[in-house]
């Protein structure tokens, strides 16, 4: 399940500069990305912008759309509305259980051979 997060964690909202999606035509349009639960994500053109896009067909946007989502699910750059970094993540299973069990402490002191004594460090006297 796919979910839009920040360093923060999760938000719900980020937005692509259409520039990524047709250079010279979306340059500074925005296509904000929604998380809709449940690791649905939907794409769409900001508001801001309709009036700019209007001179464009349904089918045109349509395809801007379906780019701008193949470049999200791919990786490129997303901010949220507030200008930090956002992309996007599966979902983190639950922690499983660890399998490892904690070692039981070190010993303090090595018990040696008594003919092997010599070898134990002790502190210089100052």
């Amino acid at each position: 399940m796919k979910k839009l997060v920040t360093r923060a964690g999760a938000v719900t909202t980020a937005q692509v500069d259409g520039y990524h999606i047709e250079e010279r035509l979306l340059d500074r349009i925005l296509i904000e990305v929604s998380d809709k639960g449940g690791g649905s994500l939907e794409v769409a053109f900001h508001e801001k912008d309709q009036r700019y896009l209007s001179q464009f067909s349904a089918a045109q946007h349509a395809h801007w759309l379906n780019v701008a989502m193949l470049h999200v699910e791919s990786g490129c750059a997303l901010e949220t509305l507030q200008g930090e970094q956002a992309w996007i993540t599966d979902e983190a299973p639950t922690k499983p259980m660890s399998y490892i069990t904690a070692m039981r402490p070190a010993r303090q002191e090595f018990e040696l051979p008594p003919e092997l004594e010599f070898l134990r460090r002790t502190s210089p006297s100052i």
